[in-house]
C-alpha cells in the first residue's frame, strides 16, 4: 500500500469534519479560559481554530466540567441579527444598545438549563424560578423558550410576537398579556412599540435576574458558548452585527462579574472582529478576560500528526514519529525541512498548515493519475518534496483569498495593499515604493495613510521587517510580541510570494 492510499489530513473547515473529536489536539486554550471565573472570551485570527475548540467543547464537556455543570453550545449560521433591533434599548449609547437584549437571552437560556437540571436531579426550584417560568410561558406559549423561540426561527421568520399591553408588574411577578399581536414591521415602524417591547425586556430581565441569584446555592453552573457569531460579517449588515456583537460581548462581561462563576458566557469570537467593536476598554477586555488561541511550531506539528496518523491507524499503518518522515528528502532549498519549508509559508494557523499539506497530497495524486503521462508512475511511499513545489502557487493564491475574505468587510482596501504588493513585483518593498504603488492604485497615500497601511500589513503578517541588526524577518505571526518598527526595507510573506507572482531582488 502507497502513502496516497490512505494519507488525509481532513477537512479545512470544522464544521464538516465528522472525525474531528477522534484527532483534535487542545493547545490548552480551554483550560485557560473555562479556568479562569473572569474570562469570556476565546480569540484568534480567522482559521486558528476556534469552531474546531468549540466543536470538541461540544462534544466532550465532562472533560473540562463538572458533572453538575451544564454547557449550552449556541451558533449562528441562520441568525438574523435584526432580532436585536427590537429589543435594544434605544436610549443607550451605542456599544451598548443590545446590551440588555444579550442579557434577556442569557439568562432566559441559564434558566431554562437550571430548570431542566433541577427536575432531572429532583430539586424543588425557588419560588422566584417557578414565577419567571410562568411569566416566559405567558408571553412565548412555553415555560422554557429556546434561544430560537426569543431571537431565532420563530420571531426570525417575521411571523408574530406578543406584547403585554400594560408592561410587567415586577410587585407580584405576573404580566398581563394583550390579546393581540403585531408584527416585527409594525415594531420596527412605531416607536412607542418599540419603547415598550424595550422596558418590558427591562422588566423581565430583573426577574431572570432575580430567579438566578436564587439558584446560587445549587451546585449546577450553566456555560453558553457562542460560536460563528461574525455569519451576517459582511457588507451589507456590517454595522448592525458590529453594534450586536458588541452586545453580546458586553453582556458577557457583565454577566460574568455579575454572576460570580454560576453563568459563565463564552464568546468565541474572530481577532479582528474583536478589534473593530466600539466597546470601552477594549484592551482591557482583551488581557483580562480573554483567551488567545495562538500556536507555536510544536503545537501545530503536533495537531498534524494527530490527523495524519488517525487515518495511518484506520489504515492498518504504522503512526508516524515526525512530520519530516513523511518525505523522500530530508532537505529541500536552502537546506529547509520540509516540515519548516511548510512552516514558513503559513501564518501559523491550523487551517493553513492543513491546507498546504493537503494540497501536496492532491498534486501528488493528479501526477499519478495524469492520462498524458506515458511512463508507468511508481506507487509511493513518501511524501515527494517536489510536490510542495508544485503545490505551492496554489496554497498561495488559497492564503491570498483567505487575507481578503478575512478582511474585506472592515478594511476594503487590503485589496488595494494586495495589488500594490503585486504590482511592485518583488519581496523586498521601501516605504517609498510601496506609496508609489498605492497611488497607481488611486488611494492618496497621506503619511497616515502609509503609516496605517504598514501597520496593518505588518499586523496581520503580509509584511515582516527586520529589528536593529538582526538578519531575521520578524512576522507578527511568529512573534506575537513584536510590535511595528518604522524600517527601510519590508519583506512580503513567503506564503504569498508564488501568489502575488513576486520575484527575490538580486543579492538576496
Amino acid at each position: 500500500m502507497g502513502i496516497l492510499d490512505w494519507i488525509s489530513v481532513g477537512k479545512l473547515a470544522a464544521e464538516r469534519d465528522d472525525n474531528l473529536t477522534e484527532y483534535f489536539f487542545d493547545n490548552g486554550v480551554l483550560s485557560s479560559v473555562l479556568g479562569s471565573p473572569s474570562s469570556f472570551l476565546v480569540l484568534g485570527r480567522k482559521g486558528a481554530g476556534k469552531t474546531a475548540v468549540f466543536n470538541f467543547l461540544k462534544q466532550n464537556p465532562t472533560r473540562y466540567l463538572d458533572a453538575s455543570d451544564v454547557l449550552i453550545s449556541l451558533t449562528f449560521e441562520d441568525y438574523n441579527w435584526n432580532v436585536h433591533a427590537l429589543l435594544q434599548n434605544p436610549h443607550a449609547a451605542e456599544s451598548l444598545a443590545y446590551k440588555d437584549s444579550w442579557r434577556f437571552v442569557i439568562y432566559a437560556e441559564a434558566l431554562k438549563a437550571i430548570a431542566e437540571w433541577a427536575g432531572t436531579a429532583k430539586i424543588k426550584l425557588p419560588k422566584s424560578v417557578q414565577s419567571a417560568n410562568k411569566i416566559m410561558a405567558s408571553l412565548f406559549d412555553s415555560p422554557t423558550p429556546s434561544i430560537y423561540q426569543l431571537v431565532g426561527r420563530k420571531l426570525l421568520s417575521l411571523s408574530k410576537v406578543k406584547l403585554p399591553s400594560a408592561g410587567v408588574a415586577l410587585e407580584d411577578g405576573s404580566v398581563e398579556v394583550n390579546a393581540g399581536e403585531v408584527s416585527f414591521e409594525e415594531v420596527q415602524a412605531e416607536k412607542s412599540l418599540q419603547e415598550s417591547l424595550s422596558n418590558n425586556v427591562a422588566g423581565l430581565i430583573e426577574i431572570l435576574e432575580r430567579a438566578i441569584d436564587d439558584c446560587a446555592g445549587m451546585p449546577c453552573r450553566v456555560f453558553i458558548c457562542f460560536d460563528r457569531v461574525d455569519e451576517a460579517w459582511d457588507d451589507v449588515s456590517f454595522d448592525v452585527s458590529r453594534r450586536v456583537i458588541a452586545g453580546l460581548v458586553g453582556a458577557a462581561d457583565s454577566i460574568t462579574s455579575k454572576c460570580s462563576g454560576k453563568i459563565r458566557p463564552i464568546v468565541f469570537l474572530r481577532e479582528d472582529i474583536f478589534e473593530s467593536l466600539s466597546l470601552n476598554d477594549l484592551n482591557k477586555l482583551r488581557e483580562d478576560c480573554g483567551a488567545l488561541l495562538h500556536w507555536d511550531a510544536s503545537s501545530l506539528y503536533r495537531m498534524l500528526l494527530e490527523r495524519v496518523n488517525f487515518f495511518a491507524s484506520k489504515a492498518g499503518i504504522d503512526a508516524v514519529d515526525a512530520v519530516d518522515d513523511l518525505f523522500d528528502k530530508k532537505e529541500m532549498r536552502q537546506r529547509a525541512k520540509p516540515s519548516t519549508y511548510m512552516l514558513r509559508r503559513t501564518m501559523m494557523r491550523p487551517r493553513d498548515l492543513i491546507s498546504m499539506l493537503s494540497k501536496v497530497i492532491d498534486s501528488m495524486k493528479e501526477a499519478a493519475s495524469d492520462p498524458f503521462e506515458e511512463t508507468e508512475v511508481p506507487v509511493a511511499e513518501t511524501l515527494s518534496t517536489d510536490a510542495i513545489y508544485a503545490a505551492e502557487p496554489g496554497y498561495s493564491e488559497w492564503l491570498g483569498a483567505e487575507l481578503i475574505d478575512e478582511w474585506a468587510v472592515q478594511n476594503p482596501t487590503i485589496r488595494a495593499y494586495l495589488n500594490a504588493l503585486r504590482s511592485h513585483g518583488s519581496t523586498n518593498i521601501t516605504r517609498d515604493e510601496f506609496e508609489d504603488e498605492l497611488r497607481k492604485q488611486g488611494l492618496d497615500a497621506t503619511a497616515q495613510v502609509m503609516d496605517d497601511a504598514l501597520r496593518f500589513l505588518f499586523d496581520n503578517s503580509v509584511i515582516g521587517l527586520k529589528v536593529g541588526q538582526s538578519n531575521i524577518w520578524k512576522f507578527k505571526c511568529v512573534y506575537p510580541s513584536q510590535g511595528f518598527v518604522a524600517c527601510d526595507v519590508y519583506h512580503v510573506h513567503d506564503g504569498l510570494i508564488r501568489g502575488l507572482g513576486l520575484k527575490e531582488p538580486r543579492g538576496n
